[in-house]
């Protein structure tokens, strides 16, 4: 094992979960909850679904950071993005699929929007840590949510 890395132990369960994820009919339950040790699945009726492989995020100043995630949906889906921390909530992005994007004053010299729904943030200071919120709502009224909780260290 390489430093730095973790080992992960594998139950049945999990072992079971991940050989067989949930179908896109599936309405979520415990192969979802079981796979999301490794990824969290956000599954909602009516065919949104969202997936986001790293929950947390570890940064230092300066440095730049991807927000990833990735959905699937029937039709056309609006991706939007708002940050929460002690300092208040703000709206990052909101964007339509092959559309418009209105990235907020603050951010736009600083995010990077990709198709899959996934923002890139450069130059992070300590007021970006906080918990990331992403909505994917999808055009027949469905909507599926994710976060992610990003930590920032200074450097010494």
């Amino acid at each position: 094992m390489a430093m730095g890395q973790r080992a992960v132990r594998s139950s049945p369960r999990r072992r079971e979960a991940a050989a067989n994820p949930p179908s896109p009919g599936d309405r979520g339950g415990s192969a979802a909850s079981e796979f999301g040790l490794v990824t969290a699945l956000h599954r909602a009726p009516g065919g949104v679904s969202l997936v986001v492989p790293q929950p947390n995020i570890n940064a230092t100043v300066a440095q730049n950071i991807l927000l990833s995630v990735e959905y699937t949906c029937r039709g056309v889906a609006t991706i939007e993005w708002k940050h929460v921390s002690s300092w208040g909530t703000t709206s990052i992005v909101e964007w339509r699929s092959g559309n418009y994007v209105n990235i907020s004053t603050v951010y736009k010299d600083r995010v990077t929007t990709f198709e899959n729904g996934s923002i890139q943030l450069r130059n992070v200071g300590m007021r970006d840590a906080g918990y990331y919120f992403v909505t994917v709502m999808e055009e027949h009224g469905t909507n599926a949510y994710g976060t992610i909780v990003v930590n920032v260290y200074g450097t010494n």
